[in-house]
């Protein structure tokens, strides 16, 4: 959320250009509502800043914008050139310095995929990056520090489009321009509606699925709502918007279906507070907004929102001892960190923001200048990506652990499996045919190292088709970012191959104790998956996971379903790399008795399954858990790349499962 505009941008809805101070007070309370929300101090709907945010932006550029067409003296290249000067040069300042830090604290697998943040964030492309790796409200979001670049993913996307679709519409629509706009802004409303409870991760992160936002702003730019002549008509309506805020900031939370319609009442909130500005008098709200430290806090939002979170996410991840949200002072820990982003923001504002707003230079030497700029970014998250020993000196100890969540298929030396379809493998040589078919998600391909190991010793051929998040299921629709989008006609294929195929046994892998949280059925009864929402008890999972076995059983082939990995409550690599490298505690593991509760539905699902003739469940708790406990680690080394995904260790540890999943014991 650039703060697109400063004080002399700042745009009335008309054609005049008028400095709005309580506009500064609106940005004030959209980055307060952010710091509150992530700093978990009590606010749980505040990330709705952010739409505050769009509303406003929207509002400022497409009244400057419109000023300056309408007087003729609208220069594309001066628009860039101001953009430029106003959002590079901060986010510079604090890419380059987060990944400094970044170097010093996060571990080599931690620091190479924050190298990737890097260059999405320079190649203004972050929102579309994290909209296929992460879902903005899931845990593993406090480990990304430029997560909350997306939003100037969008907003810079924004500032490509916008000013050309405006310059033509004044060109050749000019009388059409409110229609255009209106049907754009009721388009990406709608798909947002949709993309929410089907795709919420595009929902979220896509421009598509923001532009209704910002749009919003645009349209009170233009003069779409009337001036209300009367005082108290415009009293009411910033009263309103003031509490549509606030409301959204109180009463919303992680589990609120968002953006979507849930994003309107904030979005309807800003453009109400801003368009009762637009009167001869200011209103109550107004003035409260206009008062000094509000427009302090507003004049230095940008910077305040670039810095607090890679604070925020270093700081839990060198001390999480202080900073975890169960720590014993965390809270007065995060309200230290929420004051410390705000004297971050006001230097970077006053060191960083300003003198490069203010110091002169034509465009073109601004064009050049951001085109350095953003090269070097790019050539240090290469660096990053590609040669983070270069930036880093970890010892060998700590090196070895940094594990992949999953082995990359090319360093197992498989071959894609011919007559299947794409992204299918084997472990076939001239002495094994295949005769095994290992079919799953992520699980599957955490444990592909130890079928490929079992296939050397054993002259066992496998074909393996692993996907993350998508479970070897059938008949289930997916909606989901990653290869889960495709998974649907994917497993179709599958099922299809396998009948026609010589496999007589068939492996089936997957998470699924969150497949059963996450399977619903639709409005029309068919089972579907809507990303990471839940609100399934298991008995969809249940129907459709007995169907895929009955309907391979039926085709003659013995099956064997891998069950639940024993998933622990932390992310098990860094826990234990952090413990080696700086002495902190380590975490209790995963208690039998939480094992145990935590799966009893689909222990009992499997149960039932292993009855069916020519069917078998393998469980790997047996193997993995002792006594009480569910161990993570041998002789200190994890046995868990991350909190539920086995790291080679682990699957070595599995070696007498493979036997028996290998041995001829299936009843019948």
């Amino acid at each position: 959320m650039s703060n697109a505009s400063r004080a002399a941008e700042h745009a009335h809805a008309g054609s005049e250009l008028k400095y709005r101070p309580d506009i500064d007070g609106l940005r004030a309370l959209a980055v307060l509502g952010v710091l509150a929300y992530h700093f978990g101090l009590g606010v749980p709907g505040g990330y709705g800043g952010v739409d505050v945010f769009f509303v406003i932006s929207g509002f400022l550029i497409a009244g400057i914008i419109k000023a300056e067409l309408e007087a003729d003296t609208f220069s594309l290249a001066n628009f860039y050139v101001r953009r430029i000067r106003r959002i590079l040069p901060a986010l510079a300042a604090c890419l380059f310095v987060t990944t400094a830090a970044a170097s010093v604290i996060l571990f080599p697998r931690d620091f190479q995929n924050f190298g990737r943040t890097v260059l999405a964030a320079a190649t203004s492309t972050s929102n579309f990056f994290f909209m296929n790796r992460t879902g903005y409200f899931d845990d593993a979001a406090i480990e990304k520090p430029l997560l909350h670049t997306w939003s100037l993913g969008v907003e810079e996307q924004f500032y490509v489009v916008f000013p050309l679709t405006l310059m033509l519409l004044f060109r050749f629509w000019r009388a059409s321009v409110l229609y255009v706009l209106g049907a754009v802004v009721v388009l990406s409303f709608a798909y947002g509606c949709y993309a929410v409870n089907h795709a919420p991760e595009k929902a979220f992160f896509s421009t598509t699925g923001r532009a209704w936002e910002l749009g919003i702003g645009v349209l009170v730019a233009f003069g779409i709502l009337p001036t209300i002549s009367r005082r108290l008509g415009r009293e009411i309506e910033a009263g309103i918007g003031l509490l549509l805020i606030l409301g959204a900031y109180i009463f919303y939370g992680d589990g609120t279906p968002f953006p979507g319609i849930a994003a309107l009442p904030l979005c309807l909130g800003a453009a109400m507070i801003i368009h009762s500005g637009t009167g001869p008098t200011r209103t109550i709200v107004a003035r409260a907004l206009s008062a000094a430290p509000m427009v302090g806090v507003g004049l230095i939002s940008y910077s305040v929102y670039l810095w607090h979170w890679p604070l925020l996410v270093l700081s839990v991840y060198r001390f999480p001892n202080v900073f975890d949200a169960h720590a014993p002072y965390a809270t007065t820990a995060h309200m230290l960190l929420a004051g410390a982003s705000l004297f971050i923001g006001a230097i970077s504002w006053a060191l960083v923001e300003k003198p490069f707003r203010r110091v002169k230079a034509g465009p073109r030497d601004v064009f050049v200048a951001g085109a350095v700029a953003t090269l070097s970014i790019a050539v240090l998250a290469s660096v990053v990506i590609v040669r983070p020993g270069w930036l880093q000196n970890w010892g060998a100890e700590i090196e070895a652990m940094q594990f992949k969540r999953v082995v990359p298929v090319r360093s197992l030396g498989l071959a894609r499996a011919e007559g299947w379809i794409p992204g299918t493998y084997s472990t076939n040589t001239a002495a094994s045919v295949p005769d095994t078919m290992l079919w799953g998600d992520s699980f599957a391909e955490a444990l592909t190292p130890g079928f490929v190991d079992y296939q050397k010793k054993t002259g066992h051929g496998i074909i393996l088709s692993a996907v993350a998040g998508c479970p070897p299921l059938p008949g289930v629709t997916f909606h989901q970012r990653g290869g889960g989008k495709l998974c649907t006609s994917r497993n179709a294929n599958i099922l299809k191959l396998i009948g026609a195929s010589k496999i007589r046994r068939v492996i089936l892998v997957a998470r699924w104790s969150v497949f059963a949280k996450t399977m619903v059925r639709d409005a029309s009864g068919h089972p579907t998956v809507y990303g990471n929402q839940e609100g399934g008890d298991g008995s969809v999972l249940a129907t459709a996971l007995e169907a895929v076995v009955r309907q391979l059983v039926t085709q003659d082939r013995e099956v064997v379903i891998i069950g639940p990995i024993p998933a622990q409550s932390f992310a098990v690599t860094p826990a234990v790399a952090k413990h080696v490298a700086w002495g902190l505690p380590l975490p209790a593991p995963l208690t039998f008795q939480d094992f145990t509760e935590e799966q009893r539905s689909v222990l009992s699902l499997l149960s039932r399954l292993d009855n069916i003739p020519n069917v078998r469940v393998a469980y790997p708790h047996t193997v993995l858990c002792r006594g009480d406990t569910c161990p993570y680690s041998i002789n200190g080394i994890p046995m868990y790349s991350d909190d539920a995904h086995l790291s080679p260790e682990g699957v070595a540890k599995l070696n007498p499962l493979f036997d028996d999943i290998f041995s001829d014991g299936a009843h019948s």
